[in-house]
This record gives C-alpha cells, sequence and structure tokens, in this order.
C-alpha cells in the first residue's frame, strides 16, 4: 500500500469518525490543553504499519466479543515493540476501524477497545 493509498483509506475513516486524531479520539477532559495544542493528523506511515501487522497477525483470529483487557494505546505499544517502528494511538485506531475490527470507545479517553485477542501479542513474544 502506497502512502497516498493509506490516506484515501484513512479518508474513509475519518468520515464516520470525524473526532479521530493522532492523540485518539477527541473527548471532553477536565484538563485544558494549551490553546496552541493541536491533535496531529493520522500518520499513512503508521497507518499502514498498523493494517499490515494487523493482516499478518490477527485478521483470522478475531474475538466475537470486545476485549475489555488492553485497550487501543496499549495495542499500540504492542504493535511498535514488534516493528520497532513509532506509531500514534490514533494510527492504531485508524488501522483497526478500516479493517472493520468491533470497537468499543473508552469513557472520557481517547482510548477504544476492539475485539483483539490478547493471546495476539503473546505469540510474537516467542
Amino acid at each position: 500500500m502506497t502512502e497516498a493509498e493509506a490516506q484515501k483509506c484513512i479518508d474513509l475513516v475519518l468520515k464516520e469518525y470525524p473526532g479521530l486524531t493522532a492523540n485518539g479520539f477527541e473527548y471532553e477532559s477536565r484538563y485544558r490543553y494549551p490553546d496552541d495544542y493541536v491533535h496531529g493528523p493520522i500518520s499513512p506511515e503508521g497507518f499502514i504499519t498498523v493494517v499490515e501487522w494487523l493482516l499478518n497477525y490477527d485478521a483470522l483470529d478475531r474475538r466475537k466479543t470486545i476485549n475489555t483487557s488492553r485497550g487501543s494505546y496499549g495495542w499500540k505499544h504492542v504493535v511498535e515493540r514488534d516493528t520497532k517502528q513509532y506509531i500514534s494511538n490514533g494510527d492504531f485506531i485508524c488501522g483497526a476501524l478500516y479493517l472493520k475490527y468491533n470497537m468499543k470507545r473508552m469513557h472520557r479517553s481517547p482510548n477504544a477497545y476492539f475485539n483483539l485477542r490478547k493471546e495476539t501479542s503473546h505469540a510474537i513474544r516467542k
């Protein structure tokens, strides 16, 4: 997948989830960000890394239910450890949504849960 193709895929996801940024989902926080703080865009490079990782490790092994034992931020770190590449929380969420994983947003958080098996991360560390 080229970066241009990835950007088209990202744009499709963002049409359905316009509040998704590199940080994750926009949400009401009790903390105030500085006026010049900007949530960055989803990275095509990071998106490609996530999509390839998910297709390689988990495409055929989805749970039927949402796994609330590890959120998107935790999965982001699993992918980073395995690929040795930085990805953002939003890159992970966007890639998983593009591949039609089931998702549940965390309350008052930029993170989300998905129907990913936790065992997937254990298989990678072997």
